[in-house]
């Protein structure tokens, strides 16, 4: 494991479309720091920092499976585990992107308070 592939893996915890987006949303929320991380997901810090540059699992339940079974199996991680943290992370950044598209305040229609009544 070089240092490029470290901070690459660091670099890529703000995408969420790498997994290493998921595992830091799960790290952060756990209050895990990396031995911790690395003990749960079975993962050695090499085998961790080369799974954090796979790209997120695809959305559809078939393929979601399909994509853990595969990078769990490829880095020899904690398959149920690492489901759960994929799918806490595609959670995670659709709350954000739905937050995110949200109309300002202003542009939001203005309604007036009626003081008679009908």
């Amino acid at each position: 494991m070089t240092d490029a592939t470290l901070r690459l893996a660091a670099r890529a915890g703000v995408d969420p479309h790498f997994l290493a987006f998921a595992v830091a949303e799960y790290a952060a929320a756990e209050g895990l720091d990396e031995p911790a991380l690395l003990a749960a997901l079975g993962a050695t810090p090499a085998a961790l920092a080369a799974a954090r540059l796979c790209g997120m699992p695809r959305a559809d339940p078939a393929e979601f499976r399909e994509d853990v079974d595969r990078i769990a199996a490829k880095f020899g991680l904690d398959r149920d585990l690492l489901g759960m943290i994929a799918k806490r992370g595609q959670v995670t950044a659709d709350l954000r992107r739905a937050r995110d598209e949200q109309p300002t305040e202003s542009a939001a229609p203005v309604l007036a308070a009626r003081d008679r009544t009908p």
